[in-house]
């Protein structure tokens, strides 16, 4: 009688562990090597990741001239994500033309995509369709109108 009770239980925890370690692995938490700039980033796989919605300023770089803001808003982002582990969320779309990852970061439960934008430091970028385009569209409205970050002194 005892064998009739302890293999389905010992078959329902082995499908509860492989349900579980399938779900852990789709987190796909990673730490945060590097900021580039307010929409760039790069983490500990060696990945280099596109913020989705996002248009920052841009730094100095061998690609790029810099922009005005453009340090600050990487400074901001800098700050948002010190020293924290994000979880990566790729998009429809996995890679842009420059081999990056487009992806919605997370650091804890907040998306750090939309966070740029609200604070002030990024533009929503419009051009495409992704889930949270009219979301990051409002979010730069209010950042303009309560001229916060890069909309401080614009007229």
């Amino acid at each position: 009688m005892r064998n009739y009770v302890r293999w389905p239980l010992v078959v329902l925890m082995a499908v509860l562990l492989v349900s579980l370690l399938r779900w852990a692995g789709s987190l796909d938490i990673h730490e945060v090597t590097e900021v580039y700039d307010g929409d760039t980033i790069r983490i500990d796989d060696g990945r280099n990741i596109r913020l989705i919605g996002v248009d920052a300023p841009e730094v100095d770089s061998p690609y790029s001239k810099e922009e005005p803001f453009g340090r600050e808003s990487r400074e901001h982002l800098e700050k948002l994500l010190a020293g924290r582990k994000v979880q990566i969320r790729v998009g429809a779309t996995p890679l842009d033309r420059y081999g990056r990852t487009l992806a919605y970061v997370y650091a804890d439960d907040v998306l750090i995509n939309g966070r740029i934008i609200r604070d002030g430091w990024a533009q929503a970028d419009v051009r495409f369709d992704y889930k949270n385009r009219d979301l990051f569209a409002a979010y730069e409205k209010e950042a303009r109108a309560k001229r916060i970050g890069m909309w401080k002194h614009s007229p």
